[in-house]
């Protein structure tokens, strides 16, 4: 029997997710958080200990804003010492299915503990993975300055085709991080990888 794959989940924006759905997107470039690699005698890439994102051959879920059905609850927090607000996910426990269409009419994201259950948009960062839609494999993960990105790799990126792809990049790397963190330069790590086929689950709605 073979050894099961390690997958970890990873963030996704709306427009990035739609370039990977439609097979542009196969790179991301993600910030090196450990300020110790930002020490260029501390290469990370000769440190694959550093690589949060995996080995080649392992596997990215991705997690991306989605809409559950279920409902908001008070529940007490003994850690806090206080109450908070508790998301109840009835998707599956009703029969339904996970949701991609979080802006349509029928989805709410109000936060009312006496509310039936009904459909909410959930921030990326709750989803499940059984909630996952696109999985992908792990080609490559070097490092790099950010402005090494090439007219490529800027494709690779997911952005349209045009005259200046390292440009249509930069828009969206600015988008994402904000003002001034392209002239920053940062040191980042570049994940090259392949969307693999659909292993969602009966919950899932891919369309």
């Amino acid at each position: 029997m073979s050894a099961r794959v390690r997958e970890r989940g990873i963030l996704f924006s709306r427009p990035m997710v739609e370039a990977l759905l439609a097979g542009r997107k196969t790179q991301t470039r993600r910030a090196v958080r450990d300020r110790a690699t930002a020490d260029p005698a501390r290469n990370p890439a000769a440190n694959p200990a550093m690589n949060p994102f995996g080995a080649p051959g392992e596997h990215l879920w991705v997690r991306e804003t989605y809409a559950a059905f279920g409902h908001w609850t008070r529940r007490w927090n003994p850690g806090k010492e206080r109450e908070e607000w508790a998301f109840a996910d009835l998707t599956l426990a009703t029969g339904r299915r996970w949701r991609f269409d979080h802006d349509a009419l029928d989805v709410d994201g109000t936060r009312d503990a006496a509310a039936p259950p009904r459909w909410h948009k959930r921030p990326a960062l709750f989803m499940p993975r059984a909630a996952s839609r696109i999985l992908l494999e792990i080609v490559a993960v070097r490092s790099e300055r950010l402005l090494q990105v090439s007219a490529a790799d800027a494709l690779a990126e997911g952005v349209p085709p045009s005259a200046d792809p390292v440009a249509a990049y930069r828009a969206v790397s600015e988008d994402i991080n904000g003002a001034g963190s392209w002239e920053a330069d940062p040191l980042v790590w570049v994940v090259t990888f392949r969307r693999l086929a659909s292993t969602s689950p009966p919950g899932t709605d891919t369309s």
